[in-house]
């Protein structure tokens, strides 16, 4: 498992994230023959209070989660459509840091990503 500090992608942003989980043990009475295997599970990170919910309900700060060694984190749960506006925000900031630059090539550069298209055809 690699270092983490227990903040998310965004930590500024709430939403749910992912996580890869270790030998979740199931309940041995709904489940008696069952044994531990990883699943992936979701957690809510509430940018306000800097907690995360999912961890048996109860809220545990990004530093209590980055000691949690049966968790790894994976990444933002996206919401249908959610890509195309993170692709087309990505590239604006691109171009914009290329802006900074002035009459260069890197301005050619930003103009040519403000050009490019998403997978409809459509500026983005």
């Amino acid at each position: 498992m690699s270092d983490w500090n227990g903040l998310p992608d965004q930590p500024e942003r709430s939403g749910w994230h992912n996580f890869w989980l270790e030998g979740l043990e199931p309940d041995p009475e709904i489940y008696p023959d069952a044994e531990a295997e990883p699943v992936v599970t979701s957690c809510y990170w509430d940018a306000e209070t800097q907690c995360w919910s999912g961890f048996d309900e109860v809220p545990v700060p990004a530093e209590g989660a980055a000691k949690m060694v049966d968790f790894e984190y994976i990444g933002p749960v996206y919401k249908r459509g959610s890509a195309a506006q993170m692709r087309k925000d990505e590239r604006e900031r691109c171009a914009d840091l290329c802006d900074d630059y002035g009459y260069s090539p890197a301005h050619q550069v930003a103009e040519a990503i403000r050009a490019l298209t998403d997978e409809e055809g459509k500026k983005s």
